[in-house]
């Protein structure tokens, strides 16, 4: 019965040292605070891109249209989680428009970096 519990617990161990943690080397995710958005535009009518700082830009995926929403007014995005990471989205909305409605975002991602021109 003893070895059974020591088995039990050295694969839950072992399970838990090998998953990525948020900031570690073999993670993915990339996070930022709703306040760190600083610019925003539509792709399409289902991608939203935000700017965070001068270089990072992050497409947000909604399954409305995003055409509908008014951009001449404020938009908010808001995150149940406090902090907004790449990924599937879950708890992240973008508000606005008038009427005011929520677009729930069901897809996070960097975006790829736009190459720089020189002028000649």
């Amino acid at each position: 019965m003893l070895r059974k519990g020591f088995i039990a617990a050295a694969l839950l161990l072992s399970s838990c040292a090998t998953q990525p943690t948020e900031g570690s080397a073999s993670s993915d995710r990339e996070c930022f605070r709703a306040g760190d958005v600083n610019g925003y535009s539509v792709i399409d009518s289902h991608t939203v891109r935000v700017t965070v700082g001068p270089s990072r830009h992050y497409l947000l995926g909604t399954t409305w249209n995003a055409n509908d929403l008014d951009w001449s007014t404020t938009i908010a995005i808001r995150s149940s989680a406090g902090r907004i990471c790449t990924g599937n989205g879950l708890g992240v909305d973008i508000i606005g428009g008038d009427p005011r409605r929520t677009y729930p975002i069901t897809s996070i991602v960097r975006a790829p970096e736009e190459p720089v021109t020189e002028g000649s």
